[in-house]
């Protein structure tokens, strides 16, 4: 039995709605944490709230790529590589830490991560490059290419110094430069997670496509306009 068009109407407008407060929210909980570093006065620290949230979204991230390369086939060497990836990143991030060790000991083991993720990659080079195209033209990866670009381009030179320097002259605070560059990256990494979780969601789809069938064949019975 169909659903009315009406009910399917409603339906898809309130589910539209639904992400947009559920997105809306989690971006207002990246704020909240920005507001309450700056209000502590503690943003470039390592201890800071802002970089152990870089962390937890980095670790979600890859524990997220990692549930996806289980789940999905096709793309699992692909999930794999961005797992390694992102690893790397988390590993970057604590080079304070792990200065602790030596000065710049965080590339010992970013490396080891690298030749781990990379190398069977290569082994398997052509179906790590089929993973990659699929997941290339997957839903979520337009989502993960502009929070990469965030992140990698972006940040980078929205955080410059002399840009900071020329536009608050004589009166330059660090602290405002870090604010700004730290909350971009924050941002971003709260993006590819969310990215991460759409490839998830995905995966979990196609391990279930009985469900999946069900929800299209109810989408369809909306009217086109």
């Amino acid at each position: 039995m169909t659903l009315p068009r009406s009910s399917c109407t409603a339906r898809a407008v309130l589910k539209g709605a639904g992400r947009f407060f559920a997105i809306a929210c989690y971006l207002a909980g990246i704020a909240g944490i920005i507001h309450y570093s700056v209000a502590a006065h503690n943003v470039a620290s390592e201890s800071s709230l802002i970089e152990l949230s870089q962390l937890l979204l980095l670790v979600l991230t890859v524990f997220t790529f990692r549930g996806v390369a289980k789940r999905n086939h096709a793309i699992s060497q692909a999930a794999k590589l961005m797992s390694g990836f992102f690893l790397v990143l988390m590993i970057r991030e604590l080079d304070a830490t792990l200065d602790i060790v030596m000065h710049g000991f965080w590339k010992v083991p970013a490396l080891l991560v690298t030749g781990l993720t990379i190398w069977p990659a290569l082994k398997n080079g052509r179906d790590t490059f089929t993973s990659l195209a699929h997941a290339l033209s997957a839903k979520s990866s337009t989502l993960l290419i502009v929070a990469l670009g965030l992140l990698l381009v972006y940040s980078r030179l929205f955080g410059m110094g002399e840009l900071w320097e020329q536009a608050m002259g004589a009166m330059y605070v660090r602290d405002v430069k870090n604010i700004a560059e730290e909350s971009t990256e924050l941002v971003a990494y709260s993006l590819i997670w969310l990215s991460a979780l759409g490839y998830w969601l995905e995966a979990e789809k196609q391990r279930h496509p009985h469900a999946s069938s069900v929800m299209h064949t109810a989408e369809q019975d909306v009217p086109a306009q």
